[in-house]
């Protein structure tokens, strides 16, 4: 009975704590795209998932060009936003009530994830709190509007969980390091990318601490095997797609740590917007250090890994790491150093909340007071943001208006590239591209339809401001032709003199088909072997 009085208590508190932590999105009507990052990328992709399971390219997003984003781009976890944006009938309406549920999801699986390895109510409630409310996470969501990276934040604690499992703890859990790293992959690759660097590094610096190596082993590798199956319906796409075209992608820049210093002074001023770990997440370290050079002596080798694990992630993340050698490397696709502060803010907090919190005794009035801190210091972090007249930002308001101006909206990522730099010309219609046509054209989910007249007498080719992909299914007449690339990315189709009718569409290949079916078997087989009775697991 106390047990479920205490459960029924912290979801009623994470649920209040959650709606605390949106309320900035709902407290105006607006939504607010500060200096033009990424949410309307995000909310065009959302709208163009209608026909996701049936083709790779929507025509009634980024601006009717038919980009393939969503095959370059995990795209798994949009379906909930999705369906929010259908049932309001605003995608701004459905963007906050998402992130409302994100949050909350978010603070129940960092509780179980720290939970799991302390056993200690306290300091997985109060990691929940000071996780879910960081800083970085707050300027993803708000300033940067970074919608895969904040979905990813939300599973990294439960990857250092499976981890823990896996190499320290219970190593028939094997299947939450699997399901973590699957759902880091779908939300955001980068992160994936990163976090199996780190958990890889991580693994080679305590193999010799490790007990029970050989099932440890065992379990390692079959969490791996799973982890692929399920990846499958992602990477094989991913990788035709990518093989076929030349794609416009996300441009690169010089690899660049901040000064240590720096880093420390803007996490002081809890400054939105200069992408630093915050001051509670600072506060946090202090102690952990502390504590550590205090008790180290009787700390276990999983808390040893940890603390070295924050320590280490948040040096790499300044300039003190000599970045620079990593320029014109694959390694320079992370854009950013400082998006390692999403594995330093875990990585620090869970090092706080694994190695501190559970040797202090904490009254009920001590957590409320440090909740309470947390909550007053987010507002005022966003009320500042929310009121510099410095930022710049571009408003979407809950009307159907913004839904038509986020599917209008264009962005060359992904597209040919070949077409960067011709937004002007794609926005032309066919007729202004083409002299000498007349055309009236419709589009749907699925297919772009193209009737046209050739006022001259011979056939000629017809230039359509439609992205050119390899596999594109072009029918003239309900015939099946040819067409190629123009000069600037767009699709090339010969037609007659006369009327004609011209229907352009994509669908998957068959091992694109095959890849989803194994990767959605993978993942049924998984949960079900998760859902088996602990008997049965402890038999195999």
């Amino acid at each position: 009975m106390e047990k479920r009085i205490y459960n029924i208590w912290l979801i009623s508190g994470m649920i209040v704590l959650s709606i605390l932590y949106c309320l900035p999105l709902f407290y105006n009507q607006d939504l607010r795209a500060f200096n033009n990052q990424d949410l309307l990328f995000h909310l065009t992709r959302t709208i163009g998932m209608s026909n996701v399971l049936s083709s790779p390219v929507n025509f009634l997003n980024y601006a009717g060009h038919g980009t393939m984003a969503n095959t370059f781009y995990p795209w798994v976890f949009l379906f909930p936003l999705f369906v929010l944006y259908k049932i309001s009938g605003s995608i701004v309406i459905g963007y906050k009530l998402f992130f409302l549920i994100v949050t909350f999801v978010t603070m129940i699986i960092a509780y179980f994830s720290v939970h799991g390895i302390t056993k200690n109510r306290n300091s997985a409630f109060l990691f929940s709190v000071l996780y879910s409310f960081s800083l970085y996470r707050t300027t993803d969501l708000y300033y940067r509007s970074s919608f895969g990276e904040v979905l990813a934040m939300s599973f990294l604690p439960l990857v250092v969980f499976g981890f823990y499992q896996v190499i320290f703890g219970d190593y028939k859990k094997w299947y939450w390091l699997t399901l973590s790293v699957s759902a880091l992959l779908y939300t955001h690759l980068l992160s994936a990318a990163v976090m199996v660097i780190i958990l890889l590094l991580a693994f080679i610096g305590s193999v010799s601490e490790i007990n029970h190596l050989k099932q440890r082993l065992q379990s390692l590798i079959l969490s791996g095997t799973f982890f692929i199956l399920i990846a499958i319906g992602f990477i094989v796409p991913f990788i035709i797609r990518s093989h076929q075209n030349s794609l416009s992608v996300p441009p690169l820049f010089k690899l660049q740590g901040n000064n240590l210093g720096d880093l420390f002074l803007f996490s002081l001023n809890n400054n939105i917007g200069m992408n630093s770990i915050g001051i509670t997440t600072i506060v946090a370290l202090v102690i952990t250090i502390v504590y550590y050079l205090k008790r180290r002596e009787n700390l276990s080798n999983f808390e040893h890994l940890i603390f070295y694990s924050a320590i280490i992630v948040l040096i790499l993340s300044s300039s003190l790491f000599p970045w620079s050698i990593f320029n014109g490397t694959p390694i320079a696709q992370i854009q950013f150093i400082w998006r390692l502060n999403a594995f330093s803010t875990v990585m620090i907090l869970m090092a706080f909340s694994i190695i501190v919190l559970p040797n202090v005794n904490l009254s009920r009035g001590i957590i409320l007071s440090i909740v309470a801190f947390v909550v007053l210091i987010n507002f005022s972090s966003l009320n500042t943001l929310y009121n510099d007249p410095q930022k710049t930002f571009t408003r979407l308001t809950e009307s159907r208006d913004a839904n038509t101006m986020v599917a209008d909206y264009y962005h060359s990522d992904y597209s040919p590239k070949i077409a960067y730099g011709h937004k002007e010309q794609l926005s032309q219609p066919i007729d202004t591209l083409n002299k000498k046509i007349v055309t009236k054209v419709k589009i749907t989910a699925s297919t772009y339809t193209i009737s046209a007249n050739n006022l001259e007498k011979n056939s000629r080719n017809i230039v359509i401001p439609v992205y050119y992909y390899k596999n594109q299914i072009v029918k003239l007449n309900d015939s099946t032709v040819n067409s190629s690339e123009s000069s600037i990315g767009t699709t090339i189709v010969k037609v007659p003199s006369g009327k004609s009718n011209i229907t352009i569409s994509y669908k998957y290949y068959t091992i694109e088909k095959v890849s989803f079916i194994i990767s959605i078997l993978s993942i049924i087989l998984l949960v079900s072997y998760m859902m088996k009775p602990k008997k049965y697991k402890n038999m195999h």
